[in-house]
């Protein structure tokens, strides 16, 4: 019997040793872009190897770990061999740049960077239910007929779910060509909870630090993947004058 439990215990041991020497033989899988930089997080941290400036965006080829990818943000001032960070990205493939004639396989579109080097300031964590709402427009801006502030947007949300609103506010922000739409961001001074911007998608143009007024529907918890959820979208909007 003891021999048995010997002769056991020594094949076991014998199979261990096979399976921990066996050889891989196991391409690599390659970098998937979207997921495997995405991984388990929406946060990452690269480093820029290329940069890029077109008209309006900035298509940087980064490096995170092993990984290389392309990524573009609206266009800003990117230095080569610096370190960023970023959160989410919205993979576009085989998108083709006009202004740069070029068609990239993949390529992230981020909304910006921040700097982790730059000077840090420490923040208070504050209960966005303790904000004050801000009800009153910003100087400048007067809502087009039938409109509504972006404080009657948010407090109201639920009931204009799937209902056509007009929203009238300067353009922060403007990322054209991105799932064959343009991503509009606007202000217009009111906020509920520490929420004082908007994201639009539209067909139309627009200029950053515009003043514009736009009818689109209103859409709730849109996940579009990528790290991009949207609590409140407004979608195919169009330009009201």
């Amino acid at each position: 019997m003891k021999k048995i439990l010997i002769w056991s215990v020594a094949s076991i041991v014998a199979l261990l040793v096979l399976v921990q020497c066996k050889p891989n033989n196991e391409k690599s899988e390659p970098a998937k872009t979207a997921e495997a930089v995405k991984e388990n997080t929406n946060s990452h941290k690269i480093t820029v190897k290329e940069v890029l400036n077109a008209n309006a965006y900035t298509y940087l080829l980064a490096t995170e770990g092993e990984k290389e990818f392309w990524i573009a943000v609206p266009k800003t001032e990117v230095k080569v061999g610096k370190t960023y960070t970023y959160e989410g990205g919205m993979e576009m493939k085989k998108f083709e740049s006009k202004d740069l004639k070029r068609t990239f396989d993949s390529v992230f579109f981020v909304e910006g960077l921040t700097d982790p080097n730059a000077t840090a300031t420490t923040e208070k964590v504050i209960d966005p239910k303790t904000i004050a709402p801000k009800t009153e427009l910003a100087k400048g801006i007067t809502l087009a007929k039938g409109g509504i502030s972006l404080f009657d947007l948010y407090s109201t949300r639920d009931k204009l779910a799937g209902k056509t609103v007009i929203l009238t506010g300067k353009v922060v922000k403007f990322m054209p060509e991105i799932m064959n739409k343009n991503w509009i961001h606007l202000q217009d001074g009111t906020s509920l909870n520490g929420f004082n911007d908007i994201t639009i998608t539209s067909l139309e143009k627009v200029k950053v630090d515009e003043i514009v007024s736009l009818k689109g529907t209103v859409v709730l918890n849109k996940d579009l993947g990528s790290g991009y959820k949207y609590d409140i979208l407004i979608e195919d909007a169009v330009l009201v004058k």
